[in-house]
């Protein structure tokens, strides 16, 4: 094609809207263009693109013994109400009703599909194993539809099911998938992590994620350059500095007539703390380290009130208490800690 004939609508200025450095580039050099909040129009150029990273990830799929098809946008609600997830899902499932009045929703993701032609086509172990993946839509309600073409509402996703005689096969079979999504990112020139991650509502025994470092992203991960260990933080395990005994300075665990901070076995006692709040306010009334106290920390979890300890040199991470608890949690607002402790907040 001559470049006189190439549609590349470039434009000077960054759009307004705009935050990340890819989204600017992206509009400014004619690959994309917003046609409403988290959904894009791919240009030519963009479209050239995504041709060149589909063709590197079928090559990639294929070379594990992958098997592409292509499944439905569109599932009656039934297939998700049997997994349970259709309710445990929320709001970032899009839902609507056909002519009929049966219930629908637009595909976030094809678990339930694949497993429902599994369970009628794979007939016998001799069937197995599977490899089956797709490029496909999907249509996710992004409460924050803000970092260009990330966290969309409308997307194409690269997704892989393995169908396995055992847990063995299983492991295989998710090596391979790590190692092909290795070559791809690696192809496509991305400095990127595999770190841990949670499995969320798709479920499983282990998940991991390969997280390219960016100023625009909004997760964080925990890495270490010694030995190697990355986690998203929602996941990371860490290992909690021991807290220095400040009974002494104190004197309240030495005498008794209080706290028996930094004493291990010791009874504990009340010890009054009037109009002190924060836990800050708390160790620099009593002359202790935060360290030496546990504050506590009331959430709702869906409308269930839950109430976490937490070392009071620590912060808790909502995540990590939204995935234990398999809810999603709020902080409690000051007129529910009111009603629940009685103490003003």
């Amino acid at each position: 094609m001559r470049a006189t004939a190439l549609f590349m609508p470039t434009v000077k200025e960054d759009p307004a809207d705009a935050e990340a450095a890819s989204h600017r580039l992206m509009v400014r050099g004619g690959f994309v263009r917003q046609f409403a909040s988290g959904i894009y129009i791919i240009l030519p150029l963009g479209w050239r693109v995504m041709r060149r990273i589909c063709t590197i990830i079928r090559e990639e799929m294929d070379a594990i013994g992958g098997l592409e098809l292509s499944m439905p946008t569109m599932h009656p609600a039934d297939v998700w109400q049997a997994s349970g997830r259709y309710d445990a899902i929320g709001q970032e499932m899009f839902r609507l009703k056909d002519r009929g009045g049966r219930d629908m929703v637009l595909a976030m993701t094809h678990e339930e599909v694949f497993a429902w032609l599994a369970a009628r086509e794979l007939r016998s172990y001799r069937d197995l194993p599977q490899i089956w993946y797709q490029l496909q839509l999907k249509f996710r309600d992004e409460p924050r539809p803000k970092g260009g073409v990330l966290r969309v509402r409308e997307f194409l996703m690269k997704d892989s099911y393995s169908f396995d005689v055992d847990e063995a096969g299983l492991e295989s079979s998710y090596e391979k998938h790590s190692d092909a999504y290795r070559r791809i990112f690696s192809r496509c020139g991305l400095e990127f992590y595999r770190v841990e991650s949670d499995t969320g509502f798709m479920g499983g025994a282990q998940a991991h994620e390969y997280m390219a470092p960016s100023a625009a992203g909004e997760d964080h991960v925990a890495l270490c350059a010694g030995c190697g260990y990355a986690a998203n933080v929602e996941l990371a395990r860490s290992v909690a500095r021991v807290a220095e005994d400040d009974s002494a300075q104190s004197g309240l665990g030495a005498t008794g007539s209080g706290s028996t901070m930094g004493q291990p076995g010791r009874a504990p006692r009340e010890v009054p703390t009037p109009g002190q709040r924060t836990i800050e306010q708390v160790s620099a009334f009593l002359a202790v380290s935060p360290a030496s106290l546990i504050k506590t920390l009331l959430y709702v979890a869906g409308d269930v009130p839950v109430i976490a300890l937490v070392r009071g040199d620590h912060l808790l991470h909502e995540g990590k208490l939204a995935r234990y608890l398999r809810a999603e949690v709020r902080p409690g607002h000051p007129e529910e800690v009111k009603d629940l402790t009685g103490a003003e907040v």
